[in-house]
């Protein structure tokens, strides 16, 4: 893929505003010309290891603060059985490890855990953590985030979510998530993942306090950090979706499958040349809405999700339980479904 510059903050935002049709035309245009007719997924299952946490994001109805009845945390011994009991049925070669900053869980608890993940079944790639758990190891630990990133990388962590993006404007920060890090440490601890050899992805949650000027700064600032380091493996948008949350009640009602339309096509524009990846995220618009998102700039479905928590009434709603389920939705969207693995390589067609 060809390098360019970062598009400015107003070529973005032109974008965001422009209609939605004319938009999605020239998105699929330049998805068309990198990818044809191929929409890949990867076989998958997201390990939230724990529900405890102390940010308290405000859009966040997962967590539950220490000592709470419903908090829980897995021993290493129970993560590694639900890894290899999910594999076992289903068959899987990426595992998403994600939970909360909680102040019980040390970097020695994911050193073990990656090494065990690794040494039994070893066809498993770590996509694990954010920059938010990196920042609270890094306090913790008393170490720079690179020396955390290395001993987490060193026990087999392979790549990083965009988990704790949300939206890269602090002042929207302070509103729906005040204690959680700012843009500009995830930003610097994502390109320190990425002079350390993990690639990862970057995310947008939008459809809460953000403005459209807000979206455009936040794509502006990971086009910068890509033209930099060319870290950022794919972009995946998603909606805020309200459900039991704090935020929910003052914000009931979700964007509507249009706004993640017009996220990804512009996306797709915008990072055109930076991101070869766009992700459809199926799991909180519906399969429905991702395999309209293929026709506008879209050409990854991302992972089957077996296991996840966060938006588990979500997932009753919509379900995908099966590999056989992803590939019919992306044959009955009219492209050809292919796995991938970690590294968004192909590895086989159907």
């Amino acid at each position: 893929m060809r390098r360019v510059e970062a598009p400015s903050r107003e070529e973005i935002e032109e974008l965001l505003r422009a209609d939605l049709w004319e938009l999605g035309r020239r998105a699929y245009e330049v998805r068309r010309r990198l990818h044809g007719d191929v929409a890949t997924f990867i076989p998958n299952m997201v390990l939230n290891y724990t529900n405890v946490c102390v940010v308290g994001c405000s859009f966040c109805a997962f967590y539950r603060p220490p000592r709470h009845p419903e908090a829980y945390t897995y021993s290493v011994e129970e993560a590694v059985r639900r890894v290899l009991a999910v594999d076992a049925k289903y068959g899987i070669r990426q595992v998403l490890i994600q939970g909360g900053v909680n102040p019980e869980i040390g970097i020695e608890y994911f050193e073990e855990l990656f090494r065990a993940i690794k040494a039994k079944a070893p066809h498993i790639a770590i996509h694990a953590l954010s920059p938010l758990e990196v920042e609270y190891l890094a306090r913790r630990e008393r170490a720079t985030y690179r020396e955390v990133l290395e001993r987490l990388k060193a026990a087999g962590m392979e790549s990083m979510p965009g988990g704790g993006g949300e939206i890269l404007v602090d002042e929207v920060r302070k509103i729906i998530a005040p204690r959680k890090i700012d843009s500009d440490t995830w930003l610097r601890i994502m390109e320190e993942a990425h002079k350390a050899g993990i690639p990862s992805s970057a995310t947008m949650m939008y459809g809460h306090v953000e403005t459209i000027g807000d979206i455009a700064e936040h794509m502006y600032k990971i086009a910068q950090l890509q033209a930099k380091t060319g870290g950022f493996m794919a972009f995946i948008a998603w909606n805020f979706e309200p459900g039991a949350s704090e935020l929910g009640r003052k914000i009931p009602y979700p964007k509507t499958s249009a706004t993640l339309l017009r996220m990804v096509a512009a996306a797709r524009i915008a990072f055109d040349g930076l991101i070869q990846h766009i992700q459809a995220g199926w799991l909180t618009t519906g399969p429905e809405t991702a395999q309209l998102a293929l026709y506008f700039g879209a050409d990854d479905f991302g992972g089957t999700l077996y296991e996840e928590k966060v938006l588990d009434w979500v997932r009753a709603e919509a379900p995908i339980d099966r590999k056989t389920d992803v590939i019919e939705v992306i044959r009955g969207a009219g492209f050809k479904p292919a796995e991938r693995d970690n590294l968004y390589r192909i590895v086989g067609y159907y």
